[in-house]
């Protein structure tokens, strides 16, 4: 599989980090990263109180200004698609180009989000402390097949960041798919002539929704087979392939 001369950096979603060892080294000898975002692994004690989409768009474009190399090849998963289509509408010198692991287009896409984002913060508490109370189960309701690995996977992604971090993350998600203009920034960068890829786990592709016209103009759309939404949970070598098999197309 050839490898990009630019950096990969990859975007978490929701819960977790893509930070993890077997995910990483999927990716061979391609210079990869996986930072954490406001108020998450090491960035936990942020505050998040006002976060929003945009605010962590500029943290990983200060990520990426910091690691000198120029532009990179921006990958983003569910949540951290929406985080990477803001870098990449506002910060264009820095992506060469944008990867969408489903990422939220719409608010169908961010239903779960918007669930959490107007739940008062006790409950949303306890909603996470019964995840944590079953990890197993948690992930593997996602489909992922519970072995010693992913078993770690799970506790490590639920420990990531606070509740706290999980609302907020919610809510800017949700504030900023709810705006016609986030459609129209996608639009933006699709006129640009930036790469724009399209992947997705093959059980859970319907239930994505990405309008027509982007499946249409992106640059390739692949799905992943045998898997889901956390298609790099299930099979790492195979998501790292088609990251690397979309870059490759350029």
């Amino acid at each position: 599989m050839p490898v990009p001369d630019e950096p990969i950096v990859l975007v978490h979603g929701l819960f977790g980090s893509l930070s993890d060892p077997e995910i990483l080294a999927a990716f061979g000898n391609a210079e990869i990263h996986a930072p954490d975002l406001i108020g998450y692994g090491r960035n936990r004690a942020a505050d998040t109180s006002k976060l929003s989409l945009l605010d962590q768009a500029r943290h990983i474009a200060d990520f990426i200004s910091g690691l000198g190399k120029g532009k990179v090849h921006l990958v983003g998963h569910s949540v951290g698609g929406a985080v990477s289509v803001l870098v990449a509408r506002h910060f264009p010198e820095l992506v060469e180009s944008l990867t969408s692991i489903e990422g939220n287009f719409t608010l169908k896409d961010a239903f779960w989000s918007g669930q959490i984002a107007v739940k008062p913060d006790g409950e949303v508490a306890e909603i996470i402390c019964g995840y944590e109370a079953d990890p197993d189960a948690w992930i593997a309701g996602a489909g992922v097949q519970i072995n010693e690995w992913t078993s770690a996977l799970a506790r490590h992604w639920l420990a990531n960041q606070p509740p706290s971090t999980i609302k907020a993350q919610a809510r800017a998600v949700v504030a900023a798919t709810g705006e016609a203009a986030y459609l129209d920034a996608i639009r933006d960068i699709l006129r640009s002539g930036m790469p724009l890829y399209l992947i997705a786990g093959r059980r859970s592709a319907e239930g994505w929704d990405v309008p027509d016209w982007a499946n249409s103009l992106c640059t390739a759309r692949l799905n992943i087979r045998d898997t889901g939404h956390l298609m790099m949970a299930e099979n790492p070598a195979a998501f790292a392939a088609a990251v690397l098999t979309c870059l490759s197309l350029r």
